[in-house]
């Protein structure tokens, strides 16, 4: 670039020269290229008085350039005498090109420079974002809804007195969620499998104490069961379905789990046939909620995940998650649990 630059000015230089066009060229180029290198030394994009720094860079390249150029073309000292001013003019053009060339350059690695500590700074806070997203799942998972586990206990225990073999079932569904749920509490990630599984046996439980008001189905192909997926995150949308959906709703509702695998995403959804968005924009808890899983899902993957929650007609809603596509380490997943 810079020996292009000084070409340009070797060209603009010999349309008044009627020397051969070499004349100009060399003298072009032992100016710009010695220019160039005074100022990289010099450095004066990381200087506190940076004009200055570049000004004496140029001004010694400029120097070092007129003795190159009348060591290559071999003048005399009594040429350089006699034409002076025609070397001082050689030297004023080259000095102000340069500062003039090195001042553009200077400003746009400054530019550079300031853009990239921008974005280290960025990520770094989003790494640190991302640790404290971390740091709150576990915390989340650590905790494993007390109050459900209370009322399913006090359940099963009314149920043992009045209904053993209900108790019995309930007691199971208890075992598979617990089973679920305590190995999150060993592990930073999981499989969109065993948040299913988690997911199932909560929803058996509730089913077991609302009777034939809540109804679930789930649909999710094999192949994306051992696809990584966040924990917590799946949970907490069935629960909110349930929760702000099904159970003000007097005649209960049917929630559907559901995934698909769509070009670079795992889209999964969780869709219900409660009362809707408009029925419960007044209970509490649910607004937070929602924008506590769109900053995880933020936090872990930036703009390649996506959180949406959507009304649906006649009545109830549908959430749905979507995460980057892992073909790789599905594969993996899968070929492991194959040998297994």
């Amino acid at each position: 670039m810079i020996v292009l630059v000084n070409t340009g000015f070797a060209a603009v230089y010999w349309i008044e020269d009627p020397r051969p066009f070499w004349h100009p060229l060399i003298s072009a180029q032992c100016n710009g290229l010695a220019i160039a290198y005074c100022v990289n030394a010099a450095a004066p994009w990381a200087s506190n008085s940076p004009l200055r720094r570049l000004a004496v860079a140029v001004a010694i390249g400029a120097t070092l350039g007129i003795f190159l150029t009348i060591a290559l073309k071999g003048y005399s000292t009594a040429y350089v005498v006699e034409h002076h001013q025609t070397f001082l003019l050689t030297y004023m053009s080259a000095f102000f090109n340069g500062v003039f060339v090195s001042l553009f350059w200077v400003l746009k690695l400054r530019e550079a420079r300031a853009a990239e500590a921008l974005h280290k700074a960025d990520a770094e806070r989003h790494l640190l974002s991302k640790h404290a997203v971390e740091s709150e799942l576990k915390l989340m998972q650590a905790q494993v809804e007390p109050h459900f586990l209370f009322n399913t206990l006090a359940s099963v225990q009314f149920l043992t007195e009045t209904d053993p073999p209900q108790a019995s079932k309930m007691l199971g569904h208890l075992l598979a969620y617990l089973r679920a749920a305590l190995p999150q509490l060993r592990h930073a990630s999981t499989t969109l499998g065993q948040e299913l599984e988690l997911a199932e046996a909560y929803l058996n439980i509730l089913r077991m104490r609302m009777g034939a008001r809540l109804e679930f189905a789930i649909d999710v192909p094999e192949a994306l069961r051992t696809h990584p997926f966040p924990p917590v995150l799946l949970i907490s949308v069935v629960e909110n379905a349930v929760t702000h959906g099904l159970e003000p709703q007097a005649a209960g509702g049917r929630v559907t789990i559901a995934a698909r695998h769509d070009a670079d995403r795992v889209e999964v959804t969780v869709t219900d046939t409660g009362c809707g968005l408009s029925g419960n924009n007044s209970r509490p808890g649910q607004g937070v909620g929602l924008a506590n899983l769109r900053e995880r899902l933020s936090a872990l993957f930036g703009t390649r995940a996506r959180f949406a929650l959507e009304e649906v007609l006649p009545h109830g809603a549908k959430a749905t998650i979507e995460i980057p596509f892992e073909p790789a380490v599905s594969l993996t997943a899968s070929r492991v649990d194959a040998t297994a």
